[in-house]
């Protein structure tokens, strides 16, 4: 029975820090605000979690509705780069925005995690 309940929990653990697991390019913090403008920079976190702190010039279109914009997404002609706070959702969103022909998508390296980690800028709205 302990056995058990050590397996689940590992595995429970797992899935609750899961980060980033995907397969896209990376660009880390450093690369993206020394290059700024070639990129769109995509938000997935929550309406709050962007207001609360975001990149500048960031878009945020919560990881559950990017179908939901997708031709905005597709007409893009800049790679996209994509976050969230930790990869997770990010990592879903990409997924959907892949197997629906969005296929110019870089993932930030380490996500907002890392990003404030770092003590880089953010935008805060009220």
């Amino acid at each position: 029975m302990k056995s058990f309940l050590i397996t689940i929990l590992s595995l429970f653990t797992t899935f609750a820090i899961a980060g980033y697991d995907g397969t896209n390019k990376l660009i880390t913090a450093n690369e993206l605000l020394q290059q700024k403008d070639n990129y769109v920079i995509l938000d997935v976190r929550s309406e709050d979690e962007f207001n609360q702190g975001h990149i500048a010039g960031a878009i945020n279109i919560p990881h559950y509705a990017v179908l939901d914009e997708l031709e905005l997404l597709k007409s893009m002609d800049k790679p996209i780069v994509v976050h969230c706070r930790s990869g997770a959702r990010a990592w879903k969103a990409e997924r959907m925005l892949m197997k629906n022909g969005v296929n110019n998508l870089i993932h930030l390296e380490g996500d907002m995690l890392n990003w404030v980690e770092q003590n880089l800028p953010l935008i805060t709205n009220p």
